[in-house]
């Protein structure tokens, strides 16, 4: 599976215990495979900082629904879609990767949307999908469901 646009071939290792990929723009095939709470993916955004950087920090709260990534290259912060309304109510964790503990990975948000209603498509669902930048392995550490519209303005804000 390839993204639009994309020239570098995704790879992905199933065989093992985690999913284990290549490049960071193989965090959007896990994503649209994994289907949070069994909803299919209809959009996806991989995340880069305004510096240029796919490396990021990623602190979450699943109970609150919300997540910051922060730049590995230039340390700016930026809550993901809909967290700031969540944040301040929120207790984060740092995200490790399960297989080596590293704390650098690259980030994918992955949205489920409602059927069109007048042209517009709401988000149904946010995933914030991961790759370890040091072994790759693939996982999701949050995701949540979006009760509100318009949300569509949430496809911009990865």
């Amino acid at each position: 599976m390839s993204v639009a646009g994309d020239t570098n071939q995704m790879t992905i290792d199933k065989t093992g215990k985690w999913w284990v990929a290549t490049a960071p723009a193989d965090t959007t095939e896990y994503l649209i495979a994994y289907q949070a709470e069994g909803y299919a993916i209809d959009a996806t955004r991989l995340c880069q900082c305004r510096c240029g950087s796919v490396a990021f920090s990623l602190q979450a709260d699943p109970d609150e629904g919300c997540a910051q990534r922060t730049c590995s290259a230039c340390g700016v912060k930026h809550l993901i879609c809909d967290s700031a309304e969540y944040w301040d109510a929120a207790e984060p964790r740092q995200w490790a990767c399960a297989e080596c503990g590293h704390q650098e990975c690259n980030l994918a948000v992955g949205f489920s949307l409602y059927e069109p209603d007048d042209q517009r498509r709401d988000v149904r669902w946010i995933s914030v999908g991961h790759r370890c930048t040091k072994c790759g392995t693939l996982g999701s550490f949050v995701d949540w469901k979006v009760g509100y519209g318009p949300s569509d303005q949430l496809l911009g804000q990865a």
